[in-house]
């Protein structure tokens, strides 16, 4: 008698175990993702659906690309500094992000740093000024950083159509200049236009940086620029100008073109 009942007893756990491993397979077929990543970094094996960051099947931006960066001594006692900085998204701008150069000497030693903050619109190649920076000692090595990058994602955005007109490099008095026109050929009336003027050489090594901005620029207007530089050391080969506007504070462009989707990169 307690034979058969043991019996019993063992097919009927046989049974409900067949039964939930079972129930427990198709559960896991048929049941949706779960985010798992929490920290907004794909880095213990997570999955994820929408989890705010680059992991699982979350779209994410490629790394920004810092093409160059250089100093360039301008005087006997100051220099400057220019990095050139590559945005590869097409969908993707950082709203803000945290630059910082930092210099040595030619026994490693720090000597000096400067750091600031700014912002670059998709597939934008931007380079970042700083002028008159005062060190201790001539600087031997330079290095640059960015951090703190906070990304912003886009929808339907393009190029905005600011143009350089008459762009002309020269030197006057034994002093470099470089002036020329930008037309403001985009939908939007700009707050602040940020205008870098770059010089080079034969073998198109950067031999002078300058910036200057533009304030209230409207819908088709066109304004002049001049960017003047104390020096001219070398003879210049070409020029270029680059145009930057931070379209992230512009409430009406957001409105259009912003999207919830954001993330913080440190």
């Amino acid at each position: 008698m307690m034979r058969r009942l043991r019996k019993r007893i063992t097919i009927l756990v046989v049974f409900l175990v067949i039964l939930l491993a079972i129930g427990l397979g198709i559960y896991l077929i048929i049941r949706p993702e779960q985010p798992t990543c929490f920290d907004g970094i794909q880095n213990q094996g997570e999955t994820g659906i929408d989890c705010g960051g680059p992991c699982g099947a979350c779209p994410h931006p490629k790394e920004l690309e810092i093409v160059s960066h250089d100093f360039i001594l301008t005087t006997s006692d100051n220099f400057d500094l220019v990095a050139e900085v590559k945005n590869p998204n097409a969908d993707w701008g950082v709203e803000s992000m945290v630059y910082e150069f930092t210099f040595y000497n030619a026994n490693n030693q720090l000597i000096g740093s400067k750091q600031g903050t700014t912002y670059i619109l998709p597939q934008e190649t931007k380079y970042i000024v700083e002028q008159k920076i005062y060190p201790t000692q001539t600087p031997s090595i330079m290095k640059f950083d960015l951090k703190d990058i906070s990304w912003q994602k886009l929808t339907g955005f393009s190029e905005l159509q600011i143009r350089v007109k008459n762009e002309t490099p020269r030197i006057i008095d034994g002093k470099y200049n470089l002036y020329g026109a930008i037309e403001n050929k985009s939908n939007y009336n700009l707050d602040r236009v940020e205008v870098v003027g770059l010089l080079f050489d034969e073998n198109h090594k950067i031999i002078a940086v300058g910036k200057t901005e533009i304030r209230t620029f409207l819908m088709g207007e066109t304004r002049d620029f001049e960017i003047n530089w104390p020096y001219a050391d070398k003879e210049i080969s070409s020029s270029e100008i680059k145009v930057y506007t931070n379209i992230f504070l512009d409430e009406t462009f957001i409105k259009s073109h912003g999207t919830q989707e954001k993330f913080k990169e440190y």
